[in-house]
C-alpha cells in the first residue's frame, strides 16, 4: 500500500484514538500528496437538519433536508458537500471517477430546488494534514486505511459506519488491540 497517496480511500480511527475530534471516526481522503491531505469526516453529525441554515448558504425555501456532518476541526464555517455522479459544473475535486466534493453554494441551490445530484452530503469543515503528517500518524497506528465504498458514505446510518467501514478490511474492534511501543 502507498501510504503517501491515500486519495479514494477511508482512514478508519484506532480505538486508541484520544484526539476528541477524530475518536471513532472514519475519514474519506478526498486529496493526498506531497502537499498534505485533505479530507472529510462522514460519521459525525453536526445538525439534523440544514434547515436553519438557509439565510446563510442564501436559500429561500426547499423541499429536501439533510443532516449536516461535522467534516472535521478545521474550518468549521466551510461548508462541503460530497456528491455522485461527478459533475464538472461545480468546480469539484474529483475523488473517484462517480464521487467528488466542493464547496460551491451552486450545488446546495441544485439540491434545495430538486435539481442535484442523485446522492449528496453535506459537511461542515474539514481534516487537514501537514506534509508527511499522515504518514506519520499512519506510522503510529493511529489509523486504518479502508477502500471507498459508496454505500458507506450513502446509505449506511452514520452510527454504524466506523464498524462498517472496518469490517470491510476484516477488522473486528472487539478484538482489536492498541498498543504503545517501548524500547
Amino acid at each position: 500500500m502507498d501510504i503517501t497517496n491515500l486519495s479514494g480511500s477511508f482512514l478508519i480511527a484506532a480505538p486508541g484514538m484520544e484526539d476528541p475530534n477524530f475518536s471513532r471516526t472514519v475519514v474519506l481522503i478526498c486529496e493526498h500528496s506531497r502537499e498534505g491531505a485533505f479530507g472529510l469526516i462522514i460519521n459525525k453529525v453536526l445538525m439534523n437538519s440544514f434547515k436553519p441554515l438557509l439565510s446563510a448558504f442564501e436559500i429561500q425555501k426547499t423541499s429536501v433536508d439533510l443532516p449536516i456532518y461535522y467534516g472535521g476541526p478545521v474550518k468549521p464555517e466551510q461548508g462541503y458537500v460530497i456528491y455522485s455522479p461527478y459533475k464538472e459544473k461545480y468546480g469539484a475535486i474529483r475523488v473517484t471517477k462517480n464521487l467528488a466534493v466542493t464547496a460551491s453554494k451552486e450545488i446546495l441551490h441544485d439540491i434545495a430546488g430538486g435539481k442535484g445530484p442523485s446522492k449528496y452530503m453535506l459537511a461542515l469543515g474539514f481534516s487537514g494534514w501537514a506534509p508527511n503528517q499522515l504518514e506519520q500518524e499512519m506510522m503510529t497506528d493511529s489509523w486504518l486505511v479502508a477502500p471507498l465504498k459508496y454505500d458507506i458514505i450513502f446509505d449506511i446510518p452514520p452510527a454504524d459506519r466506523w464498524k462498517e467501514t472496518a469490517d470491510t478490511i476484516g477488522v473486528d474492534f472487539g478484538r482489536f488491540f492498541c498498543s504503545g511501543g517501548s524500547a
